[in-house]
């Protein structure tokens, strides 16, 4: 979850938080210690003017969003794994006093659909210059308790960030492909290729393929496929063999 500033102490000044910060095993003073890194390992702020520009490590690349601070709520797409669709959080920042504040107001899961209210916050209290205290709620929003993590500077490079679409992208969501749900064979004098494929659900749909040789009924290949949503497109996903990672190929006309 994205976060929001707080300088500790009485001063009302606004500070310069830029830079990488990685989680590390202090205790937090007067919370609670969150299970696991409330904004992640590791997260880098930049600031510049009354923009603020955030990433974020997602599995082995990084997500960027930048805010306008005290301007309007922001979209950002969370890529989806392997065979899963594409997230999306809407967020929004401005400066309340000494106060940077992350407001997370809404999510859409993947497959789409109306957006999911909320009303997530988090705290970061920038104790000393090289120390950021963030903290977050955890637990069921009746009973939620406050929870923290220590995060240092450092210069750990961050993953890169993750690859823009191909510019010649179409169009399309998953819905435009269910007809390829079900069962497709092909048979040639010497053997037979089939594929499964699931209906679609969550922005996805998911197939197993196989080759079989006539002569003596053996599989010659097989491949896990999916074609998932991505950035309003669609990718195909091939793993011959189940080999990782995944091929893509991106839907680029209809």
């Amino acid at each position: 979850m994205l976060a929001s500033v707080t300088v500790s102490g009485g001063a009302q000044q606004q500070p310069n938080v830029s830079g990488t910060w990685t989680a590390v095993k202090d205790a937090p003073a007067g919370v609670a210690a969150a299970p696991s890194p409330v904004m992640g390992p590791k997260f880098a702020l930049r600031q510049s003017g009354t923009s603020l520009s955030v990433t974020r490590p997602v599995r082995d690349v990084s997500i960027e969003v930048t805010f306008e601070l005290g301007g309007p709520e922001v979209r950002m797409r969370v890529p989806g794994a392997v065979c899963a669709g594409d997230s999306y959080t809407i967020e929004k920042a401005a400066w309340e006093g000494a106060t940077l504040a992350f407001t997370r107001v809404g999510t859409v899961v993947p497959g789409g659909g109306a957006a999911l209210k909320l009303n997530v916050r988090t705290l970061l209290r920038l104790e000393a210059p090289d120390t950021l205290v963030v903290e977050g709620s955890m637990g069921p929003v009746a009973t939620a308790r406050q929870v923290a993590t220590v995060y240092k500077r450092s210069t750990y490079p961050m993953p890169p960030l993750a690859p823009a679409r191909p510019a010649t992208k179409a169009a399309g969501a998953i819905a435009d492909v269910a007809w390829i749900g079900g069962t497709w064979v092909g048979a040639t004098a010497t053997a037979t290729t089939e594929e499964r494929w699931t209906p679609p659900a969550g922005g996805v749909m998911i197939a197993t393929a196989r080759t079989v040789r006539t002569a003596n009924n053996t599989m010659a290949s097989f491949e896990f496929l999916c074609i998932a949503e991505r950035d309003g497109s669609l990718v195909y996903q091939a793993m011959p063999g189940a080999r990782t990672p995944a091929t893509d190929f991106f839907l680029t006309s209809w």
